[in-house]
C-alpha cells in the first residue's frame, strides 16, 4: 500500500452523526455514535452538557474539543447532511445572483446570512435566497428547480437511495435545512487547523477528518433496505459491516439512534477502501463547487 494511502487510512476512531435542521435549542434528531478501529461494536455519545438532547453548538465544541478523545486519536467523522448545494450550467450556485464560486464561500455566506438565527438555523439564509427554495404555504420561488448535485444524481442512478433537492423544503424527505445548517457549522469548524472537510481538503493533512454521509447507504452496504425498526435489524446490518452486535438499549423511536450506530460502522468498514476516496466522478471541478458524498464511488 503507497505511504500517502497508510496516512490518509490510520483512523483510530470513527464517529456517526444523524443531524437536525429543526428550529429551536435542542433536537431530539440529533444523535452520535462511536466505534474504535477494529470490529467492536459502536456506542451511543451522550451530549456532555448532561442534557437529554444535543444542539448543533454543543456539537460543533465537541468536535473541536477532539470529541473528547485523547491528542494521539486519529479520527473520521460522518455526518448525514449534504456539504454544498448544486453548481449548475452557468457556472453559479444561484443563477442571476452574484455568489462566491467554492464551496468554503458558499459556507461563509450562510454563516453571515443567519449570525443572528439560534443554535445555527439556517432561516436567514433561505429568507435571503427564497426565491430558489420551495417552502410550506404555496412558497415556491420563481428561480425554483429541483436541481441535485453530480453525487446525488449517483446515488440515485446506481439506487444507494432516493436523494432530495436541498432546494425543496417540503415534506418528511426535505433535506435542506439540515444541509444549510451543517454548512453553517463547517464554517465555524474552519478555523480549527487540526479539522480537515473532505473531499475539499486531503484527509491525512489534520487529525480530525469530516465527511458527508448517507446513513442509508451504509444500512445497504450493510444488507438492510428502508428503515430500522427493531435491534435485531440493526444488529444484521452491524454484521453486514464487519461490526459485533450492539446491547444497549434502543429508544421508542430508534431511527436517528440506528442511523447513527450503522453510520460509525460503516465508516469504519470502508475507510481502507482506496475506491471510496477517489471516485471516477470526483472531478477537481466537483471538488471545489460541489463536494461528494462519502461512500458513492
Amino acid at each position: 500500500m503507497p505511504q500517502s494511502l497508510r496516512k490518509t487510512n490510520s483512523f483510530t476512531h470513527f464517529i456517526g452523526i444523524d443531524w437536525s435542521g429543526a428550529k429551536g435549542k435542542r433536537h431530539k434528531g440529533i444523535a452520535i455514535a462511536i466505534c474504535e478501529a477494529g470490529d467492536s461494536a459502536p456506542a451511543i455519545v451522550a451530549p456532555p452538557s448532561g442534557e437529554r438532547y444535543w444542539n448543533r453548538t454543543e456539537v460543533t465544541d465537541w468536535i473541536k474539543a477532539g470529541s473528547g478523545l485523547p491528542a494521539e486519536a486519529k479520527i473520521l467523522i460522518g455526518i448525514d447532511a449534504a456539504f454544498g448545494v448544486p453548481f449548475d450550467d452557468e457556472n453559479a450556485y444561484f443563477p442571476g445572483r452574484e455568489f462566491p464560486e467554492t464551496v468554503p464561500e458558499l459556507w461563509q455566506e450562510i454563516a453571515n446570512c443567519c449570525v443572528e438565527d439560534v443554535d445555527l438555523f439556517s432561516g436567514a439564509f433561505v429568507e435571503e435566497y427564497s426565491e430558489y427554495f420551495q417552502q410550506h404555504g404555496g412558497r415556491k420561488g420563481k428561480c425554483y428547480s429541483r436541481r441535485m448535485r453530480r453525487t446525488e444524481s449517483i446515488c440515485i442512478e446506481t439506487g444507494a437511495g432516493p436523494c432530495e433537492s436541498v432546494f425543496n423544503l417540503i415534506g418528511a424527505s426535505q433535506v435542506g435545512k439540515s444541509a444549510l445548517s451543517t454548512m453553517h457549522m463547517l464554517h465555524l469548524l474552519q478555523e480549527c487547523s487540526d479539522i480537515a472537510v473532505w473531499p475539499f481538503d486531503e484527509p491525512n493533512t489534520a487529525r480530525i477528518c469530516l465527511v458527508e454521509i448517507y446513513a442509508a447507504l451504509f444500512a445497504k452496504l450493510g444488507g438492510h433496505k428502508g428503515k430500522m425498526r427493531s435491534s435485531t435489524e440493526l444488529n444484521i446490518a452491524l454484521q453486514g459491516l464487519n461490526s459485533k452486535a450492539y446491547q444497549g438499549e434502543l429508544p421508542k423511536k430508534i431511527d436517528d439512534v440506528t442511523d447513527a450506530l450503522v453510520t460509525s460502522a460503516g465508516l469504519r468498514d470502508i475507510a481502507n477502501s482506496k475506491q471510496y476516496w477517489q471516485p471516477a466522478d470526483l472531478v477537481p471541478k466537483i471538488r471545489k463547487t460541489e463536494g461528494w458524498i462519502f461512500g458513492i464511488k
